[in-house]
C-alpha cells in the first residue's frame, strides 16, 4: 500500500478511536499533510484536520513530531480547524544544519501561521512548546490570539523543576548511549502505550535528530521571571493541563489568573504526554475552552 494511502487509512483509524474517546460523535476529517518553505530555506511538514475561522495550533516538545497529536486532530476537528506543526529536524520537516536557536524556532512558527493563512487562533505548546510559544508572544504582537494552552511545562512559578542529568551532553554526543537513552525516554512519554503509529512517529523523530541539535533546542538563554512575566501580560484566556510535578505552579497560576482568566487541570493519572494518556479529559476540556475563549472574542 502507498505512504500517502497507509497515512490516509491510520488517519481514518485514529479518528473513530478519538470520537469514541472523546465523548459524542462527530463530523470529524482525516488529518492532511502541508509544506511550506521557510525564509532560511528549510521545508516544514505540518498536519491539518478541519476546515473554518477558528483554529486550534499545537507546537510538539523536544524533538516530538506533529504527529503526536494525531488523537486532537481527529477528535477537535469537527468544531475547529486543527493544526500541528513539525518544527526544523523534527517530524516529517527538513532536518537541517541551520540554527534552532530559539528566535529562528519562533519565527518558524510565525511563518507557519502565515503559511497557513491562520488569522483567529488558540496556541497550544506542550513541554518545550510552552517555552516556544511563550518566547514567540513576548517577542511579537499576535493580534489573531484568542487563548493559550500551555501542557505540562514549567512557566516560571513555584519551585523551579528537577535539572537533567549531569552526563546529558556526554549521552547525546554518543550515538549508542544517545539511542539508548531516547528509546526509554519514548516510553516514558506516557503510562499506558499510545496508539502504534504515534508510538513510532515518536521513535522516528527522536532517533533522526543528531545530538548536536538535541543539545542546542535545549539551550534556553532566559531566567525563570522571563516565562513568569509573559504569562502574567496575557489579556487571553489561558488554560494550564499539567501532571502532579506542577501542581504547585498550576496552584499559583490559578490565584493569579482568578475566574475565566485560567482554566487549570492537573492529570494525577498520566504521564508527560497527558493528551495520550487521557484523551477523553482532554479533548473534553480544549473544546469548552476553545469555544468560551472564541465566543469571548466575538462578544466583544
Amino acid at each position: 500500500m502507498p505512504n500517502h494511502a497507509l497515512r490516509l487509512f491510520a488517519s481514518l483509524v485514529l479518528m473513530v478511536a478519538a470520537m469514541v474517546a472523546a465523548g459524542p460523535a462527530r463530523a470529524a476529517t482525516p488529518a492532511r499533510d502541508g509544506s511550506f518553505v521557510t525564509s532560511d530555506g528549510v521545508r516544514l511538514h505540518y498536519l491539518e484536520a478541519g476546515s473554518g475561522d477558528r483554529a486550534i495550533v499545537f507546537i510538539p516538545g523536544w524533538l516530538m513530531p506533529a504527529a503526536v497529536f494525531d488523537l486532537q486532530l481527529a477528535a477537535l476537528s469537527g468544531e475547529f480547524r486543527v493544526l500541528a506543526l513539525d518544527p526544523r529536524s523534527q517530524g516529517q520537516s527538513d532536518l537541517t544544519s541551520k540554527s534552532h536557536d530559539p528566535k529562528r524556532r519562533t519565527q518558524d512558527i510565525l511563518e507557519f501561521l502565515a503559511a497557513t493563512g491562520t488569522h483567529d487562533f488558540i496556541l497550544a505548546g506542550w513541554s518545550l512548546g510552552v517555552m516556544e510559544v511563550l518566547d514567540l508572544l513576548a517577542r511579537t504582537p499576535l493580534p489573531g490570539l484568542r487563548g493559550l494552552i500551555l501542557i505540562d511545562n514549567s512557566i516560571g512559578e513555584g519551585r523551579p523543576p528537577a535539572p537533567r542529568k549531569s552526563d546529558f551532553a556526554a549521552i547525546m554526543k554518543d550515538d549508542a548511549r544517545r539511542e539508548a537513552y531516547m528509546r526509554q525516554f519514548s516510553k516514558e512519554l506516557t503510562k499506558k502505550p499510545p496508539p502504534a503509529n504515534v508510538s513510532q512517529a515518536i521513535l522516528d523523530s527522536v532517533l533522526r535528530a543528531p545530538g548536536d541539535v538535541a543539545i542546542e533546542l535545549l539551550n534556553q538563554p532566559y531566567p525563570r521571571e522571563y516565562w513568569r512575566q509573559t504569562v502574567e501580560k496575557q489579556s487571553v484566556p489561558v488554560m494550564y493541563a499539567v501532571t502532579p510535578r506542577l501542581r504547585d505552579q498550576a496552584d499559583a497560576l490559578r490565584k493569579k489568573r482568578p475566574g475565566g482568566q485560567s482554566t487549570v487541570i492537573v492529570f494525577a493519572n498520566a504521564g508527560h504526554a497527558l493528551f495520550l494518556d487521557d484523551p477523553k479529559t482532554f479533548n473534553t476540556a480544549v473544546e469548552k475552552f476553545a469555544r468560551a475563549a472564541f465566543d469571548s472574542r466575538r462578544r466583544h
